[in-house]
């Protein structure tokens, strides 16, 4: 059945990870590290017009695996409710049920995660003051969005 399911999330948390379990499970995965890597991107940070194109080829993708009846998994860090509302606008428009899920870490875990990482598609490093600066900015998912919440470490 055609489904997408919205990974929420800093880097670290987890998501890939789950993102990999559903994956095996027959679930197409679309992660925007991965893409930015398949792009030539190696130090984590597209530029604004890459991630536009990013999305814009996204919601084509999802577009013709709801058709297709498969479950979408979109990884990414979705870190304010605004880019949170737009995909599960953009997926109602297609009739699929979406589900947020949040999945998050304690700050020392994250930051423990992402510097014991090789650089790869499925692994950005982020700088430590960076990685701290950016989980005091994320715009978690509040009582009034529906979501289920993973914890991990």
């Amino acid at each position: 059945m055609a489904e997408v399911t919205l990974l929420c999330g800093p880097a670290g948390a987890g998501k890939t990870t789950f993102a990999r379990e559903l994956e095996a499970a027959g679930a197409l995965v679309l992660s925007y590290d991965r893409e930015s890597w398949a792009r030539g991107v190696r130090d984590g940070l597209p530029s604004e017009a890459l991630m536009h194109e990013i999305d814009d080829d996204f919601h084509r993708r999802i577009a013709e695996a709801v058709a297709a009846d498969r479950h979408v998994v979109l990884d990414a860090s979705l870190s304010t409710r605004a880019v949170r509302d737009r995909w599960r606008m953009r997926c109602g428009a297609m009739g699929v049920p979406v589900t947020l899920v949040v999945v998050r870490a304690p700050l020392e875990t994250l930051a423990r995660r992402v510097a014991g990482r090789e650089p790869g598609p499925d692994a950005v490093v982020v700088d430590p003051q960076l990685l701290r600066e950016y989980v005091e900015g994320f715009e978690w998912p509040g009582e009034h969005e529906a979501h289920r919440l993973i914890e991990t470490g």
